[in-house]
């Protein structure tokens, strides 16, 4: 007799153990897949970020090396939309080229206030769906040159300053893009913007 008794002790013990495994696993899994998919949101979100940091590095180097050149605006439009192809230039909200006059390269204050928009003898703006235009190569001819009502007549390029004699102007660029969240469990949407300034090739004359 004693030792059923131990047998069914032990199977009572046996099952006791497998269904506090069972609580135990229902209070861990959420944790486990929230975790999991908060290192692919954040992940894929990390990656994103990047492609718009690096658009931004191209985009000044293009506007660095184009200077004063009338076209200087859409070659870094070109510049910036070749690199966020991969982001996807549907989920780019604007890119902001401006003219950098302190020292942490920060954009004018005039500019973002009360919105994002073009001011005169400071920046540009371009939408995201202006940028798609650039790159598709259907944007209107009219769109740059400085001509009247041209998108880049607020800071013209060939109002640049480029003589090194004279002090070279910083020119800036900011982008602001959308990553879309895939699981929705951290939100829909995570904004995504970065700027950067170089100073135009300098010229002699």
């Amino acid at each position: 007799m004693t030792p059923r008794r131990g047998l069914r002790g032990a199977t009572e013990r046996g099952a006791g153990d497998r269904g506090s495994a069972l609580v135990e696993m229902a209070f861990v899994l959420p944790l486990l897949c929230m975790l999991t998919f908060g290192i692919i949101e954040f992940g894929l979100a990390w990656g994103d970020k990047l492609t718009v940091q690096t658009a931004v590095r191209a985009g000044v180097r293009v506007g660095s090396a184009d200077g004063t050149l009338a076209t200087a605006d859409k070659s870094v439009l070109l510049g910036v939309g070749a690199v966020l192809h991969d982001l996807g230039l549907a989920n780019v909200d604007r890119v902001l080229v401006y003219k950098s006059v302190t020292t942490d390269g920060a954009v004018p204050t005039a500019c973002l206030t009360p919105s994002p928009h073009s001011v005169s003898g400071s920046c540009n703006l371009y939408t995201g769906a202006q940028l798609a235009q650039v790159v598709a190569g259907t944007a209107p001819v009219s769109w740059f040159g400085c001509g009247v009502g041209s998108l880049d007549l607020s800071w013209c390029p060939t109002s640049r300053q480029s003589i090194q004699a004279l002090g070279n102007d910083y020119i800036g660029i900011q982008v602001t893009a959308r990553h879309q969240m895939v699981t929705g469990f951290f939100g829909s949407v995570r904004t995504l913007e970065d700027h950067g300034v170089m100073r135009l090739e300098p010229t002699e004359s």
